[in-house]
């Protein structure tokens, strides 16, 4: 059953008049998993930052706060934060969101087993379910107990010129269909301490369950779930826009080169702007390779099992059809990813919530995670046609350095080399004692996320050090409101 409910609010934009910004939205909400609460609370402060040494003008914080994500923007629920509808979904929309939400939530099971529409999963698959990865009340727990990890963690496989393992591929697979079918390992991790300026963070280290396939010299690299909120906005951004923004030869002598993942589609370049390293052009092609990649589910995108060659298993197994997943079926989780609202920003003080935005852009964070962006125009969902947004990302490649560089290239994308991840919700992620931060969750906090950064984010990294508890307090604040 499709259940809906409906927050009272209003569309009014927000104004700097506001003591406290609160719900914007008139919404249909989509409850799928369970709560979390709490909230964070920072003493006003006004920044007193040097000026940065290099001479651009820094981004300016805005003078008058609209919606976070326009005529997406939804209450920030405490108990299902993300994966709600946006509001005011004319009716006409439902009939591909309700079909994609029940896509979206169901476990799909292996062929042969009586359901027709939801069977193909495997035979070697990371989650049979989205919500395995995925959770409305923030991001699902990566590391357990004694050196175990839960299924919001997966593993990419390469080395930095872009090859894949010759058994594995391109990312390890630990479940199966069967038990009487070997999976292709397991993966165990250990905390680091913090040490010669790093701070604490994460190994891996891989068991295979063939002694015959280790791993050799390929790299992996670990990528945990990231939220979802206002993935539609995201793709609608227009592709002129992102080229734009880059900025590869640094020709403004601002220590940001960030650049354009061109990625090859149907005999012609796209602009990437999905996934860790934006290795898909859109949302359809982000689905249909987490299904691929994650579920071993074909799409008319992805025909091929997610085996090599030397893996027969994929190949001798019976499959849920050619394509397991029809192209309406991912047209509808298309329309229900591309429906996901935006939770309101959550502010105690607007006055240390704009003193956080201000240093947010003078320490040099704004650079690449860019505040606002604008949607261009959506046929399928014209509530979102020129939306301005808040979406905190550039949705470029950037040069993080070494202490990031997974040893993984992807497509065009440097092992060193990551989109701009969106911040929009972070604060709300952050509530949980147990979320972690960057692509393999190496950080246990927003401020240990920072210092791991590097390359072209060095000097924003070294300002954000030079601040005072208090100033850090206060950027802090702003990041867990927005």
């Amino acid at each position: 059953m499709f259940l809906l409910s409906t927050p009272a609010g209003s569309t009014r934009p927000l104004s700097l008049s506001s003591s406290v910004i609160k719900s914007t939205a008139l919404g249909v909400t989509i409850a799928l998993l369970s709560a979390c609460g709490g909230s964070d609370d920072a003493s006003s402060t006004q920044p007193n930052l040097p000026s940065p040494p290099t001479t651009p003008d820094r981004p300016t914080v805005d003078s008058d706060w609209q919606p976070a994500g326009g005529n997406a923007t939804i209450a920030a629920s405490v108990a299902q934060p993300f994966l709600q509808i946006m509001p005011n979904l004319p009716s006409s929309a439902l009939g591909g969101v309700s079909p994609g939400r029940e896509l979206f939530i169901t476990e799909w099971t292996p062929a042969g087993e009586g359901r027709a529409l939801f069977d193909g999963v495997g035979p070697l698959f990371n989650a049979n379910a989205c919500t395995q990865c995925h959770s409305a009340d923030g991001r699902k727990p990566v590391y357990a107990a004694n050196g175990q990890l839960t299924d919001a963690i997966l593993f990419r496989l390469g080395d930095k010129q872009g090859a894949a393992h010759a058994y594995y591929g391109e990312q390890l697979q630990h479940q199966s269909i069967d038990p009487s079918i070997a999976t292709e390992g397991r993966m165990h991790y250990t905390a680091t301490a913090s040490q010669n300026g790093k701070p604490a963070g994460v190994t891996f280290d891989f068991t295979p369950t063939d002694s015959n396939q280790p791993l050799g010299q390929t790299a992996i690299s670990g990528r945990i779930s990231p939220q979802l909120v206002g993935m539609g906005l995201l793709d609608l951004i227009p592709e002129a826009d992102i080229i734009a923004a880059a900025d590869p030869n640094d020709s403004d002598n601002d220590g940001i080169s960030g650049r354009v993942h061109w990625v090859d589609d149907d005999q012609q370049q796209r602009v990437g702007r999905f996934g860790w390293k934006a290795i898909n052009i859109s949302l359809r092609t982000q689905n249909a390779n987490a299904m691929s990649q994650d579920m071993g589910l074909t799409t008319s995108v992805f025909m091929a099992p997610n085996c090599t060659v030397n893996q027969p298993i994929c190949w001798t197994a019976p499959n849920g059809g050619t394509p397991e997943v029809s192209d309406s079926s991912l047209d509808a989780v298309t329309d229900f990813m591309t429906a996901l609202a935006v939770p309101e920003r959550r502010i105690d003080d607007l006055s240390t919530f704009n003193a956080g935005a201000k240093l947010f852009a003078q320490v040099g964070c704004a650079s690449c995670h860019t505040p606002k962006q604008k949607t261009g125009d959506s046929a399928r969902f014209p509530l979102l046609s020129q939306q301005t947004i808040y979406p905190y990302t550039d949705l470029l490649l950037h040069d993080m350095g070494a202490g990031l560089d997974d040893g993984v290239k992807e497509k065009n994308a440097e092992s060193y080399e990551w989109r701009t991840p969106p911040l929009w919700g972070i604060g709300i992620v952050a509530r949980d004692p147990q979320a972690r931060f960057l692509h393999d969750g190496r950080a246990s906090s927003l401020s240990d996320a920072i210092l791991w950064h590097g390359g072209e984010a060095q000097g924003a990294k070294t300002r954000f050090s030079q601040l005072s508890t208090t100033e850090q307090q206060t950027l802090m604040a702003f990041l867990k409101g927005i």
